[in-house]
């Protein structure tokens, strides 16, 4: 079986979807006849016209597909799995109608415009990380097949054990692993945080001028931005003592959440459907956008008996998700 994944970040940056990519391929790759092809650099920033997919990351990820499925065409794959939405998506259609290929689509960017235009491509099957977002794409296309499949968390690399970061913070610390985003609201960790004496805040990705002059005004010492190598993730996370994602519902998933608990941190996280299948029974729950919830939350998070957080990642192991992936390609082919 000839298997193709377009996913045009791949080998540039290392967020959830390429994180999925990396970890998958690894897996299956002496199964399946396995071809990542990705883009070999960044585009210029987005702009308004993103909804319109006529902004230069959306035209850049046009022209690399089209690049993409031209070398295609003289041997088509069995399968292709494209990931990066709007052209992509639609251009992939293209050529799965003209070559009998199979199509995967994924809602891995959350629920919203691009996943409903996915839907409404109608392609042999479309993913959802959570049972949340299948019961949303089936109002959105009642007749789609869509099959729920998490993104997984390698536990064998998050883990208590090992080597720990030297981040140089007066413990104990929370730590925050996210970008610049704004719907990522690291101003609210930042806020509360600092309403608890004697606690740090550690941020690890890039983050936006306000948000690290925001940090130093109000921690101080207390507060930490870096930027590390995703090799070099599991050791950041056994450097805190408590993890935090203070994203709202539009967080498509939190692969960060899983990476923390299977690091055996307590976690707090937003109460929402999502955040709910991911952390089970072990997380704490709170809106982040009231402070006193969220401060009283990460109180009770660095007090917290850890020792069952790992057992809920162990529920997103990637070897159980690759046998699912193989699994379906197997029965589209």
């Amino acid at each position: 079986m000839k298997v193709a994944i377009l996913s045009f970040y791949s080998g540039l940056v290392s967020r959830g979807v390429e994180t999925f990519v990396s970890e998958l391929s690894a897996r299956i790759k002496d199964k399946v006849e396995l071809k990542v092809y990705h883009s070999e650099k960044l585009p210029g920033p987005g702009n308004k016209l993103s909804y319109l997919f006529l902004d230069p990351p959306s035209l850049a990820i046009k022209q690399f597909t089209q690049k993409t499925l031209e070398k295609l065409s003289a041997d088509p794959p069995e399968i292709i799995m494209a990931l990066n939405n709007g052209w992509m998506s639609l251009l992939a259609k293209q050529f799965c109608r003209r070559h009998k290929t199979k199509l995967v689509l994924a809602g891995f960017s959350g629920i919203g415009w691009d996943d409903k235009v996915n839907l409404r491509l109608k392609p042999d099957c479309f993913i959802t990380c959570t049972r949340w977002q299948a019961e949303w794409a089936k109002r959105i296309n009642p007749r789609a097949r869509v099959e729920t499949i998490n993104i997984g968390v390698n536990t064998d690399r998050f883990r208590p054990e090992g080597k720990k970061y030297n981040h140089g913070l007066k413990p104990p610390v929370v730590l925050v692993v996210a970008g610049p985003q704004k719907f990522k609201r690291v101003n609210l960790a930042i806020e509360a945080v600092s309403r608890l004496p004697q606690t740090s805040l550690l941020v690890v990705g890039e983050q936006r001028p306000e948000i690290k002059q925001m940090g130093e005004k109000l921690l101080g010492r207390r507060f930490k931005n870096i930027q590390v190598d995703y090799q070099d993730l599991d050791r950041v996370y056994r450097a805190g003592q408590v993890y935090t994602l203070p994203s709202g519902a539009s967080e498509a998933y939190g692969i960060s959440i899983l990476e923390g608990l299977a690091s055996g941190l307590p976690v707090v996280v937003n109460d929402d459907p999502i955040r709910r299948e991911l952390v089970g029974g072990v997380g704490i729950l709170v809106d982040p956008a009231d402070l006193n919830s969220y401060t009283a939350g990460l109180k009770i998070a660095l007090t917290n008996d850890s020792k069952n957080n790992r057992e809920q990642a162990l529920k997103f192991s990637w070897d159980k998700i690759s046998r699912q992936y193989l699994d379906l390609w197997t029965a589209l082919v």
